[in-house]
Formats: structure tokens, sequence, C-alpha cells
């Protein structure tokens, strides 16, 4: 069977309901998802068409009255101033050091919280978010050169992230307090591996919980990690099916890897009908033509979110490409690329390497990673180029079995049930020990990962901290306006607009000067 989204005029299906389900029956199609998009004045229907008689009921389809198109859905992947900082109490964002002493009885003192990036190569961290300033932007909690203390720099619970991806491990300690609404839709898989769609979102996987992690976990609980979003709530939506250990292969085709595009649509659909105000998908395939989507479901929701002002963000791809994914493609959607960070050591996969000039242990050098996908133009502090770069990280492939290079990485949280086909096998697998070196308490399953999955969240979280503060850049063109204009240069030629600054763009958002 293949699905099949056929978009009709609302009015004239409403007028003629009766006689399209009968077309429907008559070809042998079933009704898997209708959509009701009424600031679109259009209603999608999405059917399930027997795939030998496809091209025959296309065209059946195509004679009824009120029909705008029709037109197969696809699938996706999975794709990573003037303030005093705030530091949370998390011991990966303050950063670590060597527990010196220790053997003799004396506490370990941490002495590692030290600029640009609390984190070094043998010491674990979160330089992603010293990189784009988040200390800082936390620090208006106390206040700015000319700004009195706002609370709402640490963020705000009335600020809610859709994370539509893997699902989300709901009951990892970074994430209990903060995931407000979770729901699965998944319609398209093969057997053993059940269908499923309710009201939860388990993940199998690991993927959805760490970008959920990055965009708002919870901070200042002593534990792990601090999120992009601060105290922002997480709606958690779960549209890809049990994997296989083939989908930790990069570019397998294996139909347990992938989402159903309808499937994605029902999750952006639910996230509309939930006000959430930003939707973050680290997932795409797929392209655009002059901005709009090929995907009929996708294009539609997509373009529904966008009606409804919610700021929508997507990954560009990890394929190294000068073209952009899809939904990351589509017009008004904020399109991010990775950055990686050298360090004098060897980074990047194979056919994906790059040498930064000058860079080295002492100064590390963060440019955009060979593998991310990117567009055109590329315009420093233009809202008009393809889009924005957020750190991603770039290891080499050796330490994809070796000793990783910290700085090489994104390390953030990752699922505590993840599918193993038996109890050896550790293809989803994170560490869920106690965190280096002496943090206490719950487990706090993390793994090292890289990607736009990963980039794309640093960007959700930063949105939701500037609509935490000031709510005049709640629309998709005002958000993107405002990170573009306060983006870094890395000086590279595929940055888009730049690199991502949360403290830059927090002063903006409150008015502070002198601009960092």
């Amino acid at each position: 069977m293949t699905k099949v989204a056929v978009d009709y005029s609302r009015s004239t299906l409403a007028a003629n309901l009766p006689q399209v389900a009968a077309r429907e029956q008559a070809i042998g199609a079933a009704l898997v998802r209708s959509f009701d998009y009424g600031s679109l004045s259009m209603t999608q229907r999405i059917i399930s068409v027997p795939t030998s008689s496809l091209a025959r009921a296309e065209s059946l389809l195509r004679t009824q009255a009120g029909v705008l198109s029709v037109a197969v859905t696809g699938e996706r992947r999975y794709k990573l101033t003037s303030t005093n900082p705030y530091w949370p109490n998390d011991p990966f964002f303050r950063g670590f050091t060597a527990l010196q002493n220790q053997s003799a009885g004396n506490p370990a003192v941490n002495t590692f919280e030290v600029a640009p990036y609390a984190e070094a190569s043998a010491a674990p961290g979160q330089w992603d978010m010293h990189a784009i300033g988040l200390e800082h932007a936390f620090g208006y909690v106390n206040g700015g050169t000319g700004i009195g203390a706002t609370a709402n720099a640490l963020g705000s619970s009335s600020i809610k992230i859709a994370i539509i991806d893997t699902g989300v491990d709901a009951s990892h300690p970074e994430l209990t307090s903060k995931i407000n609404h979770e729901a699965c839709f998944i319609t398209s898989a093969i057997a053993p591996y059940p269908l499923s769609t309710g009201n939860f979102s388990t993940d199998y996987l690991g993927h959805g919980t760490d970008v959920a992690g990055i965009a708002a976990e919870a901070g200042d609980n002593g534990l792990g990690f601090a999120g992009a979003g601060g105290k922002a709530l997480i709606y958690a939506y779960r549209v890809f099916p049990t994997p296989d250990d083939n989908c930790a292969i990069e570019g397998t085709l294996d139909v347990q890897c992938s989402s159903d595009t309808s499937d994605i649509a029902s999750a952006i659909d639910d996230a509309v009908t939930q006000g959430v105000n930003i939707i973050s998908m680290s997932l795409g395939g797929g392209s655009c033509s002059g901005g709009v989507d090929s995907d009929p479901a996708e294009r539609a929701a997509v373009a529904n979110a966008l009606s409804h002002n919610i700021i929508v963000v997507a990954a560009a791809g990890n394929a190294g490409t000068g073209t952009v994914d899809a939904p990351a493609c589509i017009t008004n959607v904020i399109a991010v690329g990775a950055t990686g960070l050298d360090d004098g050591v060897a980074t990047g996969t194979s056919g994906y390497t790059r040498t930064v000039t000058g860079a080295s242990a002492a100064n590390p050098i963060e440019y955009v990673a060979s593998y991310s996908q990117y567009g055109s133009p590329n315009t420093l502090h233009s809202a008009g180029s393809w889009g924005i770069v957020a750190p991603g990280g770039d290891p080499a492939t050796s330490e994809t079995t070796g000793t990783p290079d910290d700085l090489h990485w994104i390390e953030n949280i990752w699922t505590s049930t993840p599918y193993q086909s038996s109890p050896s096998d550790t293809a989803f697998t994170g560490n869920c020990n106690g965190d280096y070196p002496l943090e206490t308490g719950a487990a706090d399953c993390r793994t090292l990962i890289a990607g736009t999955s990963m980039a794309t969240p640093h960007v959700a979280g930063a949105a939701a901290l500037i609509l935490a503060v000031n709510p005049s850049y709640g629309t998709p063109a005002a958000m993107k306006q405002l990170l573009c204009q306060t983006a870094d240069d890395l000086g590279d030629t595929h940055q888009g607009c730049g690199r991502l600054n949360v403290y830059r763009a927090m002063a903006v958002a409150l008015g502070d000067t002198p601009l960092p």
C-alpha cells in the first residue's frame, strides 16, 4: 500500500464528503487521517492506496470536485556583553577537573570553570553551550549594564517546545519535570514491530531523548547538563518505529529507521492544537523547489504551523552537499547546520574532513562541519540566508572505537530504555554510570554524538529563552531576523547568516547596550 495526500478546498469537500468517501472506497483506498487546516482554507485527506493501482487512483482522485492537489507522501530520517555569567549547578555545564588528592581523602575541587569552553579534550563538558554564550544569556537573571534583574532569563514554563523525533525517555531524571505532553504517531512499519498511536513516546533509540535534553532539559538540579531553553517545557512526539540494529548505520534504507511524513504531519498538527511556541525537528529527507516542500503531507502541516506563528526549526542534513533537506528547506523554516571544534587534532569522518589553520589545544577554532549541508545565499547577519549554524560536533572516525576527544563531540543525555535484540546488544546503549568524576544521585544516561540533529535543538532552545523575556519575537520571521542579526562570524563560506549567539540575541531582545 502507498499513502497519498489529497488536498481539497475546505468548503467544497464539506459539501461533497459522501461522494468523496464513496470514490475512495471504489478505488480500494482507505482513509488513514484527515487534516483540517482552516487557516489555509484546505482539508487534506491521507489515504492508503494499493500500490499496483496507484497511477489509476491518482488520476481518478484528481477528477473530484474541489481537489487542489494529489501526491504521494514520503518518509524522513533523523539527522547533531553586559552580564556576569550565571553558572547553573549542573556539573557538565560547569566543567570538571582532575581528582587531585582524592586518594588522601581530600575532596575534589572544581577548578575548570574557565572560559571559553569549561572543557578540554580529556575533560568532558558542554563546550557547545559556552560557544553560544548561554551562561551570559542566563546572566540576565541578575541584570545587565542597563537592565534590571530578569527572572525569565532562566527560561519560562509558559514556553512550549515540541520535539518531533524518536520519542523521549520520560523517566530520565533530566526530563521528568520538563515533559508536559507526549504523543505517538506511527502508522508505517513492518512485522513484528507494532504500529501505534497514543499518549506516550517511549524512546528505544535515544536520538529524541538527546535532542530534547539539548533543547530544554532541567537545569540547576545538580545533575548532568543544562538545556539551552532553560525552564521551557517539552512536548514530546514519537514518529519513528522501534529500531533494529541497522538504524545505527548512517544512510541505511531499512524501513524501521524511517518515519512516514503523514505521521510527522500528525505530530505537527497535534503540536499546533496544543499551542506550542516552537517545533524542533532533527530529521529530514526529500527536497524543496523554490522553498516549497516536495512532500504534500509535510508541506501542508508545516504551512499550517507557520500560519499559526509557530517557530519551526529543522536540521539541514548531514550529507555535506550544497542543498538543504526538507523540511528545513521550506520558506520561513529556520534551517540549522552544524559546527565542530578544531583543537589541532584530526576531526571528521571519511569524506568529511577539514583542517582549520591555526587551531591548537591552546587555541581551538570553531568551523562549519564538512558533513553539514548548506544552501545559498550565505550572507552574514542576513535573514535572507539559507539558515544558521550551531554546535553539532565533528569527531574523527577513529574516535568511535578509540579514545574520544571530548571537544569533537556533543555530549548530552540518552535513553535508559534502548532497543536490544539481546542483552549483549549495545548498538543504542548509552553510559548510565555515575557522571564524571564525582556526581551522585540518579543515573544520568548520556552519550557522545554529532550531527545537524544536535545543532537544531540549540537553536530551538535559544528561541525559547528569547520568547521567555520578549514575546514580540514570537513569529517565524521575527525570530530568524533576531538570531541572524546577532550571529557570530566564523568566516566560513557555508555558515548561512552565522553561528548562533544566544547571549547577543538576549541582549537585543532586552534592549541592553552596549552589545556583547
